[in-house]
């Protein structure tokens, strides 16, 4: 399976450690988050990869280069940092390098999951896409995923406006896995996977399916959470 990982954003909200540094370039432990994702990605069997770079892309890619350092296979695909494509647009300037089912991960989320056991799920589902998803007890959640006992998704809200009415919900953990027809989904435009792609889907009656994850997870879109990080996974 190859994947790409998306890797162009400007990191405001790190600023002013990305006023020089991108995002994915920040140190988590004694390596940059992006260098922990893809040693993650090899210990799940996946050497090729694509990368989506933007902003600060140079020192990513000076550092990475193909990806022999890491005995992995590393090629590159590019967004206009003064222009942001967001989550889904940036990707499809990989459509031409995608050969079969893929993996799409963002460059700022460390996670304990195994992805042979998803894969594998996404396959016995017959999935277009399979969305990982994480219980999430925070009382203004990001994103609310409902789906049934088979795993299929009914509904896919991004900012969701209300509480959910369980002390916990099932939310979007930022990893996909994902058949190469949805390029056909993908306009080369600011399109996001949460907002845009997932509802048209589901609307469109794809087979969408969440895999549920249970193993340590962080978004690090903050100073604090950088912080966490070191914590939760090198302390």
């Amino acid at each position: 399976m190859q994947a790409i990982i998306v890797a162009g954003g400007r990191g405001t909200r790190m600023s002013p450690l990305t006023t020089s540094i991108p995002k994915p370039m920040l140190k988590v432990g004694d390596k940059p988050i992006l260098e922990h994702i893809l040693n993650y990605l090899k210990k799940n069997g996946i050497k090729d990869i694509i990368i989506s770079v933007g902003y600060l892309k140079n020192q990513i890619i000076s550092n990475f280069g193909n990806g022999s350092r890491l005995n992995l296979s590393i090629q590159y695909i590019y967004e206009d940092a003064h222009d942001p494509l967001s989550t889904a647009g940036a990707i499809v300037k990989a459509k031409k390098l995608i050969k079969n089912t893929f993996l799409v991960t963002y460059a700022d989320i460390l996670r304990e999951l195994d992805i042979r056991k998803m894969a594998d799920f996404h396959k016995s589902k017959k999935a277009f896409a399979t969305i990982a998803a994480y219980k999430n007890y925070h009382k203004n959640p990001k994103s609310i995923i409902l789906f049934d006992k088979r795993g299929k998704i009914s509904s896919f809200r991004e900012r969701p406006a209300y509480n959910p009415k369980k002390n916990y919900c099932w939310s979007n953990a930022s990893l996909y896995i994902l058949e190469p027809q949805i390029f056909d989904y993908i306009p080369l435009s600011y399109t996001d996977f949460g907002s845009d792609i997932f509802p048209m889907l589901i609307k469109d009656k794809k087979r969408i399916y969440a895999y549920k994850s249970y193993g340590k997870f962080i978004d690090i879109g903050s100073r604090r959470k950088l912080e966490s990080a070191n914590k939760i996974f090198f302390a």
